[in-house]
């Protein structure tokens, strides 16, 4: 990339002045762009004072793709494991950063899950491992918020991962950020709940979008959830005041306040 690498690539999307948009964020200001850079959006000669401008989640997916069983010692794993469990998320589930994650269920157990995030830039169909590499715009921090299912049933019906709110995106896209050895971390309240290194994971990123892309077209703008870590403690449950937390080394944190909708 022709560019000074001094220099931190995090595209955000923003509220200023009750309008809406995409930017470049460097040295506490942000670089008005006319669109999301992978629809063709360019920059404009506007500044924004960051702390002028409020985050909302960096992208607007048309479908969040959320890989599960993805790290040793999960739930789920077994010697006959081989492929990702795969789930999806939708669009109207999607919050920013600091924004409340709000159950609907006031009898379901609720909690968070710390995931990293694969912001696609191309469109993506049956691709090669160059394509699909290529295919990589940046990367984001995720929380798959979750809630039990009733009656046991598939833990990944829609009921469990896909309600309004339920998918926390932010706080922005760093398109210079490359996964290797970095800790990922999930915290409830203050407590650490899950914690692991993001070379764990069982299939990384360029074979998992490579597979996904063989059964599902992958647009710009859409997002690939990449599994969140083992727990190192028993799992806890959201309460009204709640705070969930994730934080991948080198890349940022994401923080949300959960309260029951009744």
């Amino acid at each position: 990339k022709n560019r000074d690498d001094s220099i931190d690539m995090k595209f955000i999307r923003f509220r200023f002045l009750k309008n809406e948009y995409y930017g470049l964020l460097h040295n506490q200001q942000v670089r008005v762009y006319s669109d999301a850079p992978w629809n063709g959006g360019k920059p404009l000669d506007q500044l924004v004072s960051i702390n002028d401008a409020v985050l909302l989640s960096p992208c607007q997916p048309g479908k969040v793709i959320a890989a599960a069983i993805n790290y040793p010692g999960i739930t789920g794993l077994t010697e006959k494991t081989n492929e990702p469990l795969v789930f999806i998320k939708p669009s109207s589930s999607v919050i920013g950063p600091d924004e409340t994650i709000v159950s609907p269920f006031n009898d379901v157990l609720v909690w968070g899950e710390c995931e990293l995030g694969i912001v696609i830039g191309n469109k993506l169909s049956k691709a090669t491992t160059e394509e699909a590499q290529s295919a990589i715009f940046g990367y984001t921090i995720g929380n798959d918020v979750s809630c039990e299912n009733v009656l046991e049933r598939d833990h990944h019906l829609a009921r469990s991962k896909a309600a309004d709110t339920f998918c926390v995106l932010g706080p922005w896209i760093d398109t210079e950020f490359s996964p290797d050895q970095q800790m990922i971390s999930g915290y409830h309240n203050e407590s650490l709940l899950r914690e692991g290194h993001l070379n764990e994971r069982l299939w990384k990123e360029v074979e998992l979008i490579k597979w996904l892309s063989t059964w599902i077209t992958l647009e710009p703008g859409d997002v690939v959830l990449t599994g969140a870590p083992s727990r190192v403690r028993d799992r806890e449950y959201l309460k009204n005041g709640d705070n969930f937390r994730c934080v991948i080394e080198g890349l940022g944190e994401l923080s949300n306040p959960f309260k029951l909708a009744v």
